[in-house]
């Protein structure tokens, strides 16, 4: 391979273009949005598809601060008649980026709010040469003094640009629901909700007299549904993942692909399997943030797209999910043929319905790009939801070790220890994870504790599991195991383990457990095998174990 291959991985549009760096050209984007009729339209896609791009691309081509004719050059939508060359440079453009709004807590969203409103407030000052605008509330939020109005602060901005230019605006909002999935996970879903929802009545309202927009895009993840958050501003148009409509400007297709690669003499076989499988729409797409690390990495195929905040929520979800159990059976089934069937989609996600829901915990998983769509969904009621690809499948088999991996533990290769008989080395690192892991959650001494410890030592076994088949709460005898594990190797021993709550008494829960083992018959499925049955008796954090053969 002879061509250098130049990559940078700045979301700014002009400093991409001018640094000559690859680029893969989506300025008919442009075209679209100036055809498109809606006044504000939501764009939700997965991070990292290239959303901040697009919309550092819309605010170069439309902003009037620029001359952008030799920016764009050569590209696509200099191609194109008048009405769209016509467009450039020609109205007040202003871009709200909430991304680094993520906080622990409310005030200091309200703290990082405050410093992005002070800075967009300086870069327009110029609009004080108006008379009639209140200089002390805009002095306010330049200092950061400003509480009663912020959230009022920037569509009273967009109002000044308006007048001062005599245009109506165009708003490039992006990665609009970061704040309140982080609001969620953090616990101030409520007061975050309420504030966005100020923010959206008072820019994004309908009523074109009162209106100062030209167009809004905004981008996130899901399209939130939560106490009417969008009641104010119910003109917003949401074209997801399972549009047609601008399926194929987030993303690269596999013609894009295909081109980007044979320029270097390279070919797609490998990057396909990698990277591919993503259907936005009827549109085939692979992972832009995928490829573009492929090539700056020497062509090394490996995993490079990182988890998401909508994967980190779901993880902490399953901590508090009644149906943990459930879940994690329905991912094995999952991990174990690439597809999950019968997933009633909800496209108006309502974070407050997440707990004990499947259905939404994997639309989540969809919207998050973990997950896509098997085929063009006409019927959102009974989905068919597929992993894309080998990148994917790496991240999502470490979840699973993630969901049970709390905090700076090390990694432990459970199964080893049972493959050798190093019994009492199970027992002795077990017992030092839960130590370490349970401390950060409180352990119920009822059946929802038992299911914490079986999803716990579930995920534990799974995680780099080579050496057995693990299943769990199957049938076997006239009853349902806890776990099973069955080597892969005939001449290796198998494993029963059952979970009990010990309540005031181990033994009596130990007796229980075996008794339960034997009484139940489950070793049936394991015929031909040596067997080692253990029960894990447990009263929150402290637990005792004992095996039998």
């Amino acid at each position: 391979m002879e061509k250098e291959i130049k990559v940078t991985e700045t979301n700014d549009f002009k400093k991409l273009i001018e640094s000559g760096a690859v680029y893969i050209d989506k300025t008919l984007f442009i075209k679209e949005i100036i055809d498109n009729d809606d006044d504000t339209i939501m764009l939700p896609r997965p991070r990292r598809f290239g959303k901040t791009l697009n919309l550092s691309m819309l605010y170069y081509y439309f902003s009037n601060e620029f001359d952008s004719h030799e920016l764009f050059k050569g590209l696509n939508i200099m191609k194109q008649d008048k009405k769209y060359l016509s467009e450039m440079n020609k109205y007040p453009t202003i871009f709200l980026d909430l991304k680094n709004t993520k906080k622990d807590t409310y005030s200091e969203f309200i703290d990082r709010y405050k410093t992005i409103m002070s800075d967009l407030y300086k870069k327009y000052k110029f609009v004080l040469e108006n008379s009639d605008i209140d200089v002390e509330f805009y002095n306010r939020i330049i200092k950061k003094e400003e509480d009663s109005e912020l959230a009022d602060a920037f569509s009273y901005l967009v109002g000044y640009l308006k007048e001062f230019y005599n245009e109506k605006v165009i708003v490039l909002l992006d990665e609009y629901d970061a704040p309140i999935l982080h609001g969620y996970e953090k616990g101030y879903y409520n007061e975050i909700i309420t504030f966005m929802k100020q923010l959206f009545v008072t820019t994004f309202k309908p009523e074109p007299i009162y209106s100062n927009l030209h167009k809004g895009i905004i981008t996130g993840i899901s399209r939130i549904s939560k106490e009417n958050l969008f009641s104010g501003a119910n003109n917003i148009i949401v074209y997801n993942i399972m549009n047609n409509k601008f399926s194929n400007y987030f993303g690269f297709t596999y013609d894009e692909v295909n081109n980007l690669l044979e320029s270097y003499g390279l070919s797609i076989d490998g990057v396909k399997k990698w990277y591919d499988g993503y259907l936005f729409g009827n549109t085939n797409i692979y992972n832009p943030w995928s490829i573009l690390n492929y090539l700056k990495n020497d062509q090394n195929l490996m995993s490079y797209w990182v988890n998401t905040g909508g994967v980190d929520l779901i993880k902490n979800l399953i901590y508090n999910l009644n149906n943990r159990e459930e879940i994690l059976n329905s991912f094995e089934d999952l991990l174990k043929t690439d597809y999950i069937e019968h997933i009633n989609l909800n496209v108006n996600l309502d974070l407050s319905s997440l707990e004990g829901n499947k259905d939404n915990i994997y639309t989540l998983f969809m919207f998050s790009g973990y997950l896509t769509p098997n085929n063009f969904l006409e019927n959102y009621e009974d989905a068919t939801l597929k992993i894309p690809n080998l990148e994917i499948r790496n991240n999502l088999e470490n979840i699973v070790k993630d969901w049970f991996m709390i905090g700076p533990l090390k990694s432990y290769d459970f199964t080893k220890y049972l493959y050798e008989n190093d019994i009492e080395e199970f027992k002795r690192n077990f017992e030092n994870i839960v130590i370490e892991s349970f401390s950060y959650y409180d352990v119920p001494d009822n059946n929802n504790g038992e299911n914490f410890y079986h999803a716990f030592t579930m995920g534990l076994l799974r995680s780099g599991c080579n050496n057995y088949e693990i299943t769990s709460n199957r049938e076997s005898g006239y009853g349902r195991y806890d776990l099973i594990l069955k080597p892969f190797d005939k001449n290796k021993t198998a494993y029963i383990i059952e979970f009990k709550v010990a309540g005031s008494d181990f033994d009596k829960a130990i007796e229980d457990g075996f008794r339960q083992i034997d009484e139940m018959k489950y070793e049936v499925s394991l015929k031909g095998y040596k067997i080692i049955k253990m029960v894990i008796a447990f009263k929150g954090k402290k637990l005792k174990f004992e095996t039998r053969k």
